[in-house]
């Protein structure tokens, strides 16, 4: 396909998402469309002319005017609508100790290596149907790697869409994307979700660390990407319009050098925790909170772990909270769950995932399976 045909095809499909309408159309030698938007007319040439040299001029002045209005860069969006069927992953790595457009061969095969394993790990952190492993592998071999460029040094990826009949498989999602684009935007959201994990108190929590998605292997893949003689790294999404996107995806998210000290330090945190999951393990209820404004109540337990007692909480919803504090205070239940045991000066233990508490011999909620 010619790269005007492309364009042509492209711009159609931007009209048709936008809500951009034909208002004159004179077969065989052009059409006229209207942006109600920006009070907007564009000329498009009819497909049957669209390779003519003229035609060209058309479509120019259509991308021009577009990303004019829309404050578009006008090569990004010419080269978007080339590649319609692709999201875009830009990363740049920034400093004052990185050249212009040059990295070290060493540095950049590890911030490679980095980039790869954030990528692949959301495609497995976001599926969790049958038939996982084919559709992990499925996805990646749509992750293609482009020429780098200049700009300190920035790292392009092409994150293909699935075609239509391969979107959904076993996930069956109900919504208006393909698996790739839910893949995307799944990454997208993780890594704005650690920008604001690991500013927040939860960095000392290695449990609200790993349920964030933040273990060993992301920072390894991080630290690995956001190499030392960097001050900045930043994640750009470049969106494909032939699809919607699920709500609240970030397009731009930023890490300074302070962030990469801070994953340098939960690197070390989790390396000294291991987790072991326990069935039936003996626990006593301590109390509830519900702290102000909070969307779930805590209730402590107690447990006994190589004859030392430790406290720890669970996060419930009202039902649970309610049921529980009807045992009162003191109680002994048993509880199956993830235990997760970071060793350091004082030994720290935490409920990484509960599976059920039983209240009494006829009596077990079933929480996580």
């Amino acid at each position: 396909m010619s790269d005007n045909k492309a364009i042509f095809f492209s711009l159609k499909q931007f009209f048709v998402m936008t809500g951009i309408v034909e208002k004159v159309n004179i077969p065989n030698r052009f059409s006229v469309w209207y942006d109600k938007e920006f009070d907007l007319e564009l000329m498009l040439p009819d497909e049957k002319l669209v390779d003519h040299e003229q035609s060209e001029l058309l479509l120019n002045e259509v991308i021009e005017k577009l990303a004019d209005k829309r404050d578009f860069d006008v090569d990004s969006f010419r080269f978007r609508l080339l590649n319609r069927y692709s999201d875009f992953l830009q990363v740049r790595s920034s400093g004052e100790r990185i050249l212009h457009g040059s990295i070290n061969f060493s540095e950049g095969l590890d911030a490679l290596n980095g980039l790869y394993g954030i990528i692949k790990s959301a495609a497995n952190r976001s599926i969790k149907t049958k038939g996982k492993r084919k559709a992990v592998n499925d996805y990646l071999a749509g992750v293609n790697m482009l020429a780098p460029q200049a700009g300190s040094f920035i790292y392009k990826v092409e994150l293909q869409l699935q075609g239509e009949s391969d979107s959904h498989g076993e996930a069956s999602f109900e919504q208006n994307f393909s698996l790739s684009r839910y893949i995307n935007a799944n990454l997208a959201i993780a890594l704005a979700r650690v920008s604001k994990k690991i500013n927040s108190n939860d960095i000392n929590y290695p449990s609200k660390l790993l349920c964030s998605g933040i273990d060993s292997t992301f920072c390894s893949n991080f630290l690995g990407l956001f190499s030392n003689n960097s001050d900045r790294l930043e994640f750009n999404f470049d969106w494909s319009f032939t699809e919607e996107l699920p709500d609240n995806v970030p397009n731009k998210i930023e890490f300074n050098y302070s962030d990469r000290q801070k994953i340098e330090r939960i690197e070390k945190l989790l390396s000294n925790s291991r987790s072991k999951k326990y069935v039936d393990l003996p626990a006593y209820i301590e109390k509830y909170s519900w702290p102000i404004d909070d969307e779930k109540g805590r209730v402590y337990l107690k447990l006994n772990m190589d004859g030392k007692d430790f406290t720890c909480y669970i996060e419930t919803d009202s039902e649970l909270y309610e049921t529980l504090k009807a045992e009162h205070a003191k109680k002994q239940v048993s509880i199956t769950c993830d235990l997760l045991v970071t060793s350091g000066k004082k030994t720290a233990i935490d409920i990484l995932k509960l599976y059920s508490i039983r209240l009494n011999k006829n009596l077990e909620i079933e929480l996580d399976k």
